[in-house]
């Protein structure tokens, strides 16, 4: 099925859906039309403009998008991630990492895959809340298009924008992070390869600027692919030291975020440790054309 057809069947179906006409915004957003293959180039092309559309969210609000902010980071760890796996791929590298080729492979698409599961199912929310505010999720609940977590995270959200309660706007922040973690990524990614999640946890850093520590710094022979303790290093470690890098560095944390959104080095935020590894300008900004869209 051409890339034309696609897209076509999906606008046709968002027509009367108000759901589908944000998920199809959103999909404009970064270039993507569901049921077409892409290439592993395309992936990671799109790892950029996940990250950029991420960053651009987070800038518009960043006192109410805290989710947005720790997502772009995080996304840009992924595109850190998935340009390792393909050295390791081209090098016949992998066993560095403890890895068959095959696993280096499955770790590659496994990144990619979270990276688009997250963004479909979570920045259409950011954009309707951002154009419509709460009724405008709410108008998509009622028709029975919004998961009830969602639904209550983004009234946690909004009650904290109108009464200028931050506790209020984390706290539902974390409960979208929550839920994607959780009904997201562990059946899409984890659950699938937990042997390969136990062999890189010790070589996956936290997304956070600054937080130089794996889940196995935080508690000695973790698997990132264990939903339970994954949360449990996110909630403990790095939600905190995100909070206080956003609240106390904001400065630092939109300079971080502009270069994702305008372009810049692949590597400048810590992540996976391959910092000077693969070189520069591997970040592209997106077209001003489809800012809008």
């Amino acid at each position: 099925m051409s890339h034309q057809h696609n897209e076509r069947a999906v606008t046709a179906t968002a027509i009367d859906d108000a759901r589908a006409q944000w998920e199809l915004r959103a999909y404009r957003r970064i270039e993507y039309v569901p049921g077409t293959e892409y290439s592993r180039q395309e992936i990671v092309r799109r790892n950029e403009y996940i990250t950029a559309a991420y960053a651009e969210m987070y800038l518009r609000r960043p006192n109410v998008f805290t989710w947005a902010g720790m997502a772009a980071l995080t996304s840009a760890a992924v595109g850190r991630g998935m340009y390792l796996m393909q050295l390791l791929r081209a090098s016949r590298l992998g066993f560095l990492l403890g890895l068959f080729p095959n696993e280096v492979a499955t770790v590659e698409q496994m990144l990619g895959v979270g990276n688009l599961a997250v963004f479909t199912d979570i920045y259409w929310q950011h954009m309707a809340y951002d154009a419509g505010g709460l009724a405008e999720l709410q108008r998509i609940y009622e028709a029975g298009r919004l998961n009830q977590q969602a639904w209550e995270a983004w009234q946690q959200i909004d009650q904290g924008k109108r009464t200028n309660d931050q506790a209020l706007i984390w706290a539902g922040n974390a409960g979208l992070l929550y839920f994607e973690q959780k009904e997201v990524l562990q059946p899409a990614v984890y659950d699938q390869h937990l042997p390969i999640w136990q062999v890189v946890s010790a070589w996956i850093n936290s997304p956070i600027l600054g937080h130089y520590e794996s889940i196995t710094s935080f508690l000695q022979g973790a698997n990132l692919g264990d939903f339970q303790t994954r949360w449990q290093w996110i909630e403990q470690s790095m939600l905190p030291r995100w909070k206080r890098l956003a609240q106390l560095r904001a400065e630092r944390v939109e300079r971080e975020l502009h270069t994702l959104l305008i372009g810049g080095a692949p590597f400048s935020i810590p992540g996976i440790p391959v910092a000077k590894l693969l070189g520069q300008g591997m970040y592209k900004p997106l077209r001003t054309s489809t800012l809008g869209r």
